[in-house]
């Protein structure tokens, strides 16, 4: 139940972030306002996207041994 009640306010709390993100775009200034909802308002809940994949290591890797 407790999982539940997190995921639920988790969500809502996404929704307003979606909320303040579109009045910040309306009103502020396009080239100096944070792109993306999760870059006005970062939530525990978000994943963390500045981590790298397997296939982007191997990538690496492969241009290292050259």
């Amino acid at each position: 139940m407790l999982n539940g009640h997190n995921d639920h306010k988790l969500e809502t709390y996404k929704l307003v972030r979606l909320l303040m993100f579109t009045m910040v775009r309306l009103h502020g200034d396009n080239k100096s306002g944070p792109k993306t909802p999760e870059q006005l308002w970062p939530l525990d809940g978000d994943e963390d996207t500045s981590l790298i994949n397997e296939q982007e290591y191997k990538e690496i890797f492969k241009r290292l041994a050259k």
